[in-house]
């Protein structure tokens, strides 16, 4: 067996005690992760800030890919930016924060600061898959691989792949989201 991370009344893999979005709200008594954690947390706190986003990637084959993930304080504005985004051909899916699942992002800035509208977007990226090939700078930079386009054909993955999924195509997914969000929160004021 290996190491198992408690925190929070969860137990997690022992590779979770340096994963930032594992740490939140944090603490300033644990390791670095967990006070960037806190750090992060106060400043919003001490900024006043009414929306937060925490941009990830993550393996093709992960059903949480490709998707805004929102605290229910922000889903109604998740939701209408995902469907803008749908509008605009930018498939997203919406997902809700596991209420029973701590130290992420979405989940503890939206109960730890109640007027803020915490967002993850979590964009595809074949570098982290477990069914990728080699992995180099190249497979980093354009997402292309043979091993992922199999995959793809056979029906394995959470994100439409034609053969690449670059960093270019990941950074917009992750503007087009920030935008919509922006955007419709505006229509609110």
């Amino acid at each position: 067996l290996g190491d198992v991370y408690k925190r929070q009344g969860q137990k997690l893999d022992g590779s979770s005690r340096s994963n930032q979005n594992r740490a939140f709200p944090g603490t300033l008594h644990e390791a670095l992760t967990q006070r960037v954690a806190y750090a992060i947390t106060e400043l919003l706190k001490k900024e006043d800030v009414d929306l937060a986003f925490d941009l990830h990637e993550a393996a093709p084959e992960y059903p949480v890919v490709n998707a805004m993930v929102a605290h229910e304080r922000s889903m109604e504005l998740a939701a209408e930016a995902v469907m803008e985004l749908e509008m605009n051909e930018i498939p997203m899916r919406l997902e809700p924060s596991p209420k029973n699942l701590r130290g992420l992002s979405h989940r503890e800035w939206g109960d730890a600061i109640p007027h803020l509208k915490p967002f993850l977007l979590e964009a595809g990226n074949p570098s982290q898959g477990r069914l990728r090939g080699r992995t180099d700078e190249h497979l980093v930079l354009t997402g292309q691989d043979k091993a992922f386009f199999k995959a793809a054909s056979l029906g394995r993955l959470f994100i439409p792949y034609k053969g690449s999924q670059s960093i270019e195509m990941r950074t917009f997914r992750h503007l087009a989201g920030i935008g919509a969000v922006l955007k419709l929160s505006l229509i609110h004021i």
